[in-house]
């Protein structure tokens, strides 16, 4: 196998295949001299996991194999990065070094379960469940069906997070469940975070919705133990540092997350543990040939593959100019879209920028929870993740 390529891509998620699909489609002299490294067999389409877990999406249709997405003119090496050194530009992936000229880190985000006590040894029993996890999401849906009564709790922890609003989609979604069901099960919804949203738009929409479902919902309120065979969970609030434990026959995890481990030597992250780079370029602030985007850096937006579709085409122009000894020209704004589910066939659609104020792409109040809506993330977004976002286009 070579050992130098004009360009290495670091994972093979959203942000490593759209990138490597659309600057093979701009600069054809790359062909061949592109190379994504990563591990897996598969190539997963996570959005819909949350749909999964409440009976309205299956499994099935949300995986490709790896070298089905792999873009003609990209190499892949199958295997884990194990160390990356900008400043000689080499990747070592398990015992293989590569060089490069250029590098895009889109190692994606970790989940971090062993932050919170019993989670990891609890999840597939008793209740415990998530949606961030293949081989779990359909646990989740079992678990749903078998609730009868009791509490349901959804979690969502202080820390940045992939899928933004994964949690929402999920709590609404089963709220809705039980209530058609007709069941005795109280719906509670946990989060380790200062308000329900971030755009004061789509909050107020978003408190409305869970009063107006009689949701019992706490704010400042993180999850840090699961006592899974007594069905207990346990909260801590982040202001005052109070412990509380509430039962369950139901629990939703979503579990802490940090930026890519494997890189906390390399000098690349910032002290929170993202990929440093400039907001608005994509460029890593000290390491010019380095650029990131996704869920892996320290772009200020949340965490959603519809950042990643804004954020593709201004990273493939920039590098491109930077491959060409010219300065960085396009500019990111932080444009990203977080489609909430509030019940089966209605959603809420929030998009906006840095600047955390609405920009909607239709002539509808995207606050307002929408028929239309629900069906575009369910029928439409698929078609559009694997036949446009993954071949480069945004």
């Amino acid at each position: 196998m070579r050992k130098h390529y004009k360009l290495v891509i670091l994972g093979g998620g959203t942000g490593g295949i759209s990138t490597a699909s659309r600057i093979l489609s701009k600069k054809k002299d790359l062909k061949d001299d592109v190379l994504i490294i990563e591990p897996d067999d598969y190539h997963y389409f996570q959005p819909a996991w949350p749909l999964v877990g409440s009976g309205d999406e299956k499994l099935d249709s949300t995986w490709k194999p790896m070298e089905k997405v792999i873009p003609k003119g990209a190499r892949w090496l199958q295997a884990a990065v194990k160390e990356v050194d900008p400043v000689k530009r080499e990747v070592t992936a398990d015992e293989t070094l590569i060089s490069y000229d250029f590098l895009i880190v889109a190692l994606g985000i970790e989940l971090n379960y062993g932050a919170i006590k019993g989670a990891r040894e609890s999840l597939g029993h008793n209740g415990v469940c998530t949606n961030y996890l293949y081989n779990l999401v359909e646990y989740t849906y079992e678990s749903l069906k078998n609730t009868k009564s009791g509490n349901i709790i959804v979690t969502k922890p202080e820390t940045k997070i992939k899928g933004g609003v994964s949690a929402e989609n999920s709590l609404f979604t089963m709220d809705d469940f039980i209530k058609q069901q007709n069941r005795n099960v109280d719906i509670m919804f946990r989060s380790g975070r200062e308000e329900l949203f971030e755009v004061k738009k789509y909050n107020y929409s978003l408190i409305s919705q869970m009063e107006g479902k009689y949701i019992d919902y706490k704010l400042n309120e993180e999850l840090i133990e699961v006592k899974g065979e007594q069905k207990q969970a346990v909260f801590k609030n982040t202001h005052t540092g109070e412990t509380h434990t509430i039962p369950f026959e139901m629990l939703v995890i979503t579990p802490p997350m940090h930026g890519p481990s494997v890189l906390k030597n390399s000098g690349l992250l910032d002290e929170e543990g993202w990929v440093d780079v400039d907001k608005h370029t994509m460029m890593h602030k000290k390491y010019t040939t380095v650029f990131s985007l996704g869920d892996s850096s320290s772009l200020p937006t949340v965490k959603m593959g519809a950042a990643v579709r804004k954020q593709l085409p201004v990273l493939v122009d920039n590098l491109i100019e930077r491959m060409s000894d010219q300065e960085p020209t396009h500019k990111y704004d932080g444009r990203t879209a977080c489609p909430i589910a509030t019940e089966y066939g209605e959603l809420i659609l929030a998009e906006f920028g840095y600047d955390r104020k609405p920009k909607e792409t239709t002539f509808l109040n995207q606050a307002d929870d929408k028929m239309i809506f629900y069906q575009f993330k369910k029928n439409m977004l698929p078609i559009m993740y694997w036949y446009a976002l993954l071949k480069g286009k945004s």
